[in-house]
C-alpha cells in the first residue's frame, strides 16, 4: 500500500499515451487484476489508452503475428488469386503445430487461405501466403516489418508470417493493438475474423471438405466466454509466449481494442471481456472542433465534464504530430484527472522500428530488462528511504520510552522516600505519645482502684446486714419456740 501511495505521488500531472501505469493515475477509472503479464485497451478511433500494463514490454507474439500476414495478403491479392502448396510450407506441418496438413501441390484460393489462416490459425497456409506475396518468407518478413513501423510500431521485428518462435521475432502489446487498430480499417479482414467457423471444398488433391472453427471463443455464442460486443480478434500460443490475445468490440459509439500477452491459461479471455467492460463502463466520447471546424473525438473517464486547451506537442521522428490536449476536469468527489494526450494520424514520413532484423529480439528484451531494472533501483531506493524513516521513527520513539520508564522509575523512589518519611514521623509521634501516656494510666488505674474498694465495701455492709437480719430472725424463732415448749412443760400432760 505504501508503495502504491509513493507511486501515486510520483504520477505526471499531464498523462501521456506511453504511460505505462494507467492504474496509479489519480483519480483514474481502476481497472480489476488481470492475469496477462502485458496489456492494453485502445479507442480503436483515436487511439487513446485507456489502460495499460507493461505494454513496451518486448515479448513473442506466437499466431497473433498472423493479423498482420493476413491484411499484407488482402492488400496485396484478390479473393480468387490462388497459391499452391510447396514442401517449403509442409515442412512447416509437423506435430505439434496448428497446420491443415496439406498434400503437396494441393491448390487454394486466397479466400480459403485467409479463412485457414485466421480460424484454424495454419502455419503452412502462413508460410505459403508470405511466399505468395513476398517471394519468400524472408521477403515478406521486410513488408511486415516495413508495415508494423509506418504505423508506428517501435519495439517490434517479425522474421516469419506464422509466429512460429525465433529469437528474432517479437513484438509489445502497444505494437499489436496499433496493427489490430489497422486490420479493423479493413472490411474484408473485420469479415474473416468476426466469421465462427469456414467449411473448405475438396480440392485438387482431396476429395472431402474441410470445416474449421474459430479459436476465438469470445464470438462463440454456444461457448463459456462468449462477448456479444466482440466484433473479432486472434488467439496465439506457444510455450515461449504462453497465450495471446488480441480482439476487438464495438458498443454503442465506441470501438475497443484489446490484447494481452503472456498469459498462462484460458483466463485471457475472461481478461479480455474485462478490460471491454472496464473501457465501456468507465469512459465516454468527448469531442472538440479544431480551427477548420472539424470534429475530433476523445475519451474522458465517465462522470468528468472537460474544458479544452491545446499546446504544441512538437513532431515525433516518425514525422508523426503529437497534439497535447490538457483536459481541465472535475470529477463527482471534486478530484482532478488529466486523460491520455491523444496523437493525430501519422503522415506516414520517416521509419521507426526493426526493418532488416539486424537487433535480436535478445537486445530488444535485454532493453526492457534494463528499463525494469531502473525501475526496480527505484523502487528499492524509495523502499530503502522508508526503511531508514522508520528506523529513526523506531528509535525515537524507544529513546522516548526510555525516558518514561525513567521518570516513572524517579517518581517511585520519591513516593518511597515519602512513605518512609511519613513512617518515621508516624514513630516519632507514636513514641512522644507514649512518654506523655504514663502518668495518666497511673491515675486511671488508681481511681480504678478507688471504685472497686467503694464496691467491694458496700458490697460488705450489704453482706453483713443481711447476715445479721438473718441471725436476729433465727434467734428470735428459737426464742419463741422455747418459750412454747416451756409453756407445756409447766402444764403437764394432757388428760
Amino acid at each position: 500500500m505504501l508503495l502504491v501511495m509513493v507511486i501515486g505521488l510520483l504520477a505526471p500531472a499531464t498523462v501521456e499515451a506511453s504511460d505505462p501505469l494507467t492504474n496509479y493515475l489519480p483519480g483514474w477509472p481502476q481497472m480489476t487484476d488481470i492475469e496477462a503479464q502485458s496489456a492494453v485497451l485502445m479507442d480503436a478511433d483515436n487511439g487513446a489508452i485507456l489502460y495499460s500494463l507493461d505494454r513496451d514490454v518486448v515479448r513473442y507474439p506466437a499466431s497473433i503475428t498472423k493479423i498482420l500476414t493476413c491484411l499484407l495478403v488482402i492488400e496485396n491479392t484478390t479473393m480468387t488469386d490462388t497459391i499452391v502448396m510447396s514442401q517449403e510450407a509442409l515442412d512447416v506441418a509437423i506435430s505439434g503445430n496448428s497446420n491443415i496438413n496439406p498434400v503437396l501441390g494441393e491448390e487454394f484460393t486466397i479466400e480459403q487461405a485467409l479463412y485457414m489462416l485466421m480460424l484454424k490459425s495454419a502455419n503452412d497456409v502462413a508460410v505459403q501466403l508470405g511466399i505468395k506475396v513476398g517471394g519468400s518468407v524472408a521477403g515478406f518478413a521486410d513488408m511486415m516489418n516495413e508495415r508494423a513501423a509506418a504505423l508506428g510500431c517501435q519495439n517490434t521485428h517479425f522474421t516469419n508470417p506464422s509466429g512460429l518462435p525465433d529469437d528474432n521475432h517479437y513484438t509489445t502489446a502497444y505494437d499489436m493493438a496499433l496493427i489490430m487498430q489497422e486490420c479493423m480499417k479493413n472490411e474484408t479482414f473485420r469479415m474473416i475474423t468476426a466469421t465462427k467457423n469456414y467449411t473448405v471444398p475438396p480440392t485438387n488433391k482431396t476429395s472431402e471438405s474441410r470445416t474449421y472453427d474459430n479459436h476465438n471463443r469470445l464470438i462463440d455464442s454456444s461457448g463459456e466466454f462468449f462477448y456479444t460486443y466482440c466484433t473479432g480478434g486472434k488467439t496465439g500460443y506457444t510455450d515461449a509466449a504462453g497465450r495471446t490475445l488480441v480482439c476487438a468490440a464495438t458498443k454503442d459509439n465506441m470501438s475497443l481494442i484489446g490484447v494481452t500477452m503472456l498469459s498462462s491459461s484460458r483466463q485471457d479471455f475472461v481478461d479480455m471481456v474485462s478490460l471491454f467492460e472496464y473501457g465501456f463502463n468507465n469512459f465516454k466520447k468527448t469531442e472538440k472542433k479544431e480551427n477548420d471546424g472539424s470534429l475530433i473525438s476523445y475519451d474522458l473517464p465517465a462522470g468528468a465534464e472537460a474544458s479544452f486547451t491545446e499546446e504544441p506537442g512538437g513532431v515525433l521522428a516518425t514525422g508523426e504530430t503529437v497534439v497535447n490536449l490538457i483536459y481541465d476536469t472535475k470529477i463527482k468527489m471534486g478530484e482532478k484527472v488529466i486523460p491520455p494526450v491523444v496523437t493525430d494520424a501519422p503522415d506516414n514520413t520517416g521509419t521507426t522500428g526493426n526493418t532488416g532484423g539486424s537487433e535480436p529480439v535478445g537486445e530488444g528484451i535485454q532493453k526492457a530488462k534494463l528499463n525494469k531494472g531502473v525501475i526496480i533501483a527505484i523502487i528499492l531506493m524509495i523502499l530503502a528511504i522508508v526503511a531508514i524513516v522508520l528506523t529513526f521513527r523506531a528509535m525515537s520513539i524507544d529513546q522516548k520510552r526510555r525516558e518514561e520508564l525513567r521518570r516513572k522509575a524517579a517518581r517511585r523512589r520519591r513516593e518511597e522516600e515519602r512513605r518512609r518519611e511519613e513512617e518515621r514521623e508516624r514513630r516519632r509521634r507514636s513514641r512522644a505519645a507514649g512518654r506523655s501516656g504514663a502518668n495518666g494510666d497511673y491515675d486511671a488505674d488508681r481511681r480504678s482502684a478507688n471504685r472497686y474498694d467503694g464496691y467491694e465495701q458496700r458490697g460488705g455492709n450489704r453482706y453483713d446486714g443481711y447476715d445479721q437480719r438473718g441471725a436476729y430472725r433465727e434467734d428470735g424463732y428459737d426464742r419463741r419456740r422455747a418459750n412454747r415448749d416451756d409453756r407445756r412443760d409447766r402444764r403437764g400432760p394432757r388428760r
